[in-house]
């Protein structure tokens, strides 16, 4: 049954949010649909809404919500979606498929979104646009996990492929930025959109983490190479406060984008390749980012600066890499350091700052993805969600454990009968990365 219930509090709320995405990719305010109609949109006229199935809410005795399904069907229905025949749900061209050596490549790896019944969008400025760095890294992720999950082979065997095209599309080792990532392709070029001729260090450390998952996970020395080879590049480049401009030009280092928050991952990345290693070499590198962001972000809550597609704005404020480094102060957290302090601290900011109650969903909580594109999404708020469940644990907080329980109940019944995972209830775009993103962050919920 479908039924009329939104992911904000008001519908006009949520449309306004909607129309605020679609002016931001076009460059100009564009209408939003109503329901039950067909609207005109930088999109183009597309009936979403017959793709779009929301079910009736399953309630235990106490009225607390229950997953549609169980969350071990939700992430073996999604990860099917991907591994089986995916090819036949794609309604693109096979040509738009085809990389340099005519091989047909997955569409995630040039498509980021298409409309809900495969077909890619005919007017949409992102329309053939594809954010390797980020999105591949949690693809990746996904299929290692799905692997050890599963004992599908077949999902490892694609992670080693997508990781093995990101690393044959890295930028040259000769140039001042070289083996990176590219962090946007479009129309299956590197570069390109936002980024136009750059590439955001931030997402080549992301990449870089998922390299050394890899590596661990099927041994081949390649792809602990490669990290190191990106670990090298962002130590080189380091600025003398520990950051990296958000996006710069990899061969002429000119700054394209000055500010980011998201240094948590070279910070990550510097410390695993050194437990890898056995040494410090990357010890100092790691401190003076660590530095930056403990007495910047982290007490300023600028984070801001993370999303390929989004123009610059000292007004935005994202939550990724704030959830990541809230994780990281959990991980390493002691009884004198104040780390858990800062988690609770944080954590209310993005609390105060991108939640939502979700009605027809209740107790369930959704958070949105940036002021900038100011929406729930499922992805972000089960992300949200698996973070929110080991900050209660580590403080001793039964009630914020089940309310992070209650938000991944309530991402469950984002999964559509044909198996896709859509992005939002009411939101025009399917896109990969909201897809596999649930799946990824529902693994940390199997046991619970």
């Amino acid at each position: 049954m479908i039924i009329n219930k939104l992911e904000n509090t008001s519908i006009g709320a949520f449309a306004s949010a909607i129309i605020i995405c679609a002016a931001i990719f076009a460059g100009e305010l564009a209408g939003g649909e109503e329901k039950g109609k067909v609207g005109i949109s930088p999109f183009g006229s597309y009936d979403w809404e017959s793709s779009m199935v929301i079910a009736d809410q399953k309630r235990d005795e106490s009225g607390k919500l229950l997953p549609l399904q169980s969350y071990d069907e939700t992430i073996r229905r999604g990860m099917s979606f991907l591994l089986d025949g995916h090819l036949d749900w794609f309604k693109g061209s096979t040509e738009s498929l085809k990389d340099e050596e005519g091989r047909i490549q997955m569409p995630w790896v040039y498509y980021s979104n298409v409309q809900h019944n495969g077909e890619p969008f005919p007017a949409s400025v992102d329309r053939f646009v594809s954010y390797p760095a980020l999105h591949h890294a949690g693809m990746i992720r996904a299929f290692i996990d799905y692997s050890e999950y599963s004992g599908n082979k077949q999902a490892l065997g694609d992670a080693i492929k997508l990781a093995d095209w990101n690393i044959k599309q890295s930028t040259p080792a000769d140039w001042a930025y070289g083996n990176m990532p590219y962090s946007t392709f479009e129309e299956r070029k590197p570069g390109g959109f936002r980024d136009g001729s750059g590439v955001m260090p931030d997402k080549a450390a992301i990449m870089a983490l998922v390299y050394l998952e890899l590596y661990e996970a099927c041994k081949e020395q390649r792809f602990k190479d490669v990290a190191e080879a990106v670990a090298n590049t962002l130590c080189e480049k380091q600025r003398s406060n520990g950051t990296w401009p958000f996006r710069v030009d990899p061969k002429t280092e000119e700054v394209i984008e000055e500010y980011t928050s998201s240094v948590i991952y070279a910070v990550m990345l510097f410390e695993k390749l050194d437990t890898l290693n056995g040494n410090s070499s990357y010890k100092s590198y790691r401190d003076k980012t660590w530095s930056w962001l403990l007495n910047g972000p982290i007490k300023t809550k600028e984070f801001r600066g993370f999303y390929e597609d989004i123009p610059e704005s000292a007004e935005g404020r994202t939550n990724f890499d704030c959830i990541d480094t809230i994780r990281y102060l959990l991980a390493n957290r002691t009884d004198s350091n104040g780390y858990l302090e800062l988690a609770l601290e944080l954590n209310a900011w993005i609390e105060a700052t991108f939640m939502d109650k979700i009605e027809g969903f209740e107790p369930a909580e959704g958070i949105r993805e940036q002021l900038q594109c100011n929406v729930v999404m499922g992805v972000h708020s089960v992300n949200w969600a698996s973070m929110l469940f080991e900050l209660g644990e580590t403080a001793g907080d039964e009630k914020m454990k089940e309310r992070a329980l209650q938000t991944a109940n309530y991402v469950t019944y984002y999964l559509q009968p044909d198996d896709r995972i859509v992005t939002g209830f009411w939101y025009h775009q399917w896109w990969y990365s909201a897809h596999i993103g649930v799946v990824l962050y529902l693994f940390d919920f199997l046991e619970e």
